[in-house]
């Protein structure tokens, strides 16, 4: 596989103030063609730190890809810094310049002052046209080693990558499709647990099964992903191979797995509501609608999810759910009766032959000893029958709502399963 490096150019990225989404998308677009990063390094607009990282970069890497830089402001570095580090001259380019008056269709006319320095490029360097902006991509070899500069704005960048860089790549011979990934999705335990547990089935797998076949526990505070990378030109050789695998280990995740194209277990939810011919409704105190969000950022989700009350206020639990004020007033609205109570109310109140219902503490205040920050009870009603369970749920705000959802959502995902 051809060895790459990235090297971001930016302030911005180093303040935190823009996430480095470029580096990113160059990792998932480039692996499965067959090459493979190796290193990313992210350096402020200065010429010298511009300049060692390319040159660190090209120590351990074949191809090195710059981004950001390239524009026509006086921060952008990465040019002149990239021309002057290899001893190069920055030079007028009648095809850069051609390229300017293409993306500003302005004919033969001349391009404007404030955009000259697009026009030059280091002596030597390959244009690489781009037909979304006025920067174009640059490739210079330089010891046997293709450094290529993208722009920073990503849709300039990517489409540079798809219409030009990936062919030169091809005609190189670098891309050989070797990089395969499968993942597997899972939620309800933890990474080490489930880490455990697959190391074990893995052990004592044949080792020419395993050569190959690169595996990393991706978790996040919704779960765990499972990568498996397979190192094969042969897309349905790879399939088969990560398949023998799977089958092996398939008994360390398979209570905690559920597919999904987009990784979102919301996702699943809803392909396992229409297998069921089931409408769902939600209620939610502590998280605020995030459950009824997540089910309808997707599209189409409308044929089964039919509405839902956030119910932060107790009179709006009384009012719009029917929670008896007995219950809160005996169980306190963080209980389990409480959470039943709104399970049912949500499936009356819209119809819905299931539903899911949240309350509890997010924090970072309201806690008490018998229920600390983090405490909340859900419940899933599914034909008229309510499970309801507490969970204890760590991190910030944000986290603690996102781990509620999640396992909400997985108590009723795995309910319509085994019905």
């Amino acid at each position: 596989m051809t060895r790459t490096a990235i090297v971001s150019v930016g302030n911005e990225l180093l303040y935190g103030q823009t996430v480095d989404t470029n580096a990113a998308w160059l990792g998932r677009t480039l692996t499965p063609l067959g090459l493979r990063v190796v290193r990313r390094y992210t350096v402020a607009d200065v010429d010298m730190e511009i300049r060692e990282a390319v040159g660190r970069a090209m120590e351990v890497a074949d191809l090195v890809l710059v981004t950001g830089g390239l524009g026509p402001t006086p921060d952008d570095r990465t040019k002149g810094a990239i021309a002057s580090g290899f001893g190069r001259e920055l030079v007028e380019s009648e095809e850069a310049r051609e390229g300017v008056r293409s993306y500003l269709r302005v004919g033969q006319a001349d391009v404007p002052d404030r955009l000259h320095s697009q026009t030059t490029i280091p002596a030597g360097a390959e244009v690489l046209r781009n037909q979304r902006g006025t920067a174009p991509g640059l490739l210079l070899e330089e010891r046997g080693r293709w450094v290529v500069l993208l722009p920073g704005v990503p849709g300039e960048l990517r489409g540079i990558v798809a219409d030009v860089l990936v062919p030169r790549l091809r005609d190189r011979g670098w891309v050989t499709g070797a990089a395969h990934h499968f993942i597997v999705h899972t939620t309800g335990c933890p990474e080490s647990t489930l880490a455990e547990q697959v190391e074990q089935l893995r052990a004592g797998v044949e080792p020419s099964v395993l050569e190959g076949i690169d595996l990393a526990y991706l978790p996040d505070e919704t779960g765990v992903d499972l990568r498996f990378t397979v190192d094969d030109e042969d897309p349905q050789r790879a399939r088969e191979r990560f398949e023998a695998l799977e089958e092996v280990l398939t008994p360390a995740w398979a209570p905690f797995v559920f597919e999904a194209a987009s990784g979102d277990l919301a996702e699943a939810l809803l392909h396992a509501l229409r297998a069921a011919r089931a409408t769902v409704a939600v209620a939610e105190s502590c998280t605020g609608g995030l459950v009824g969000k997540r089910l309808t950022d997707h599209a189409g989700s409308s044929d089964v999810v039919l509405g839902g009350v956030i119910a932060y206020a107790d009179e709006v639990k009384v009012r719009d759910l029917g929670v008896p004020p007995a219950l809160i007033a005996e169980h306190g609205a963080v209980s389990e009766p409480v959470a039943r109570a709104m399970a049912e109310g949500a499936a009356r109140h819209f119809g819905a032959t299931a539903s899911i219902a949240l309350t509890g503490i997010a924090g970072p205040g309201g806690g008490s000893a018998e229920k600390p920050v983090g405490t909340v009870w859900a419940a899933t009603s599914l034909g008229g029958a309510v499970d309801a369970f507490v969970g204890h749920f760590t991190g910030d705000r944000h986290g603690v709502r996102a781990r509620a959802a999640q396992a909400a959502m997985a108590s009723l995902y795995r309910r319509l399963l085994r019905s």
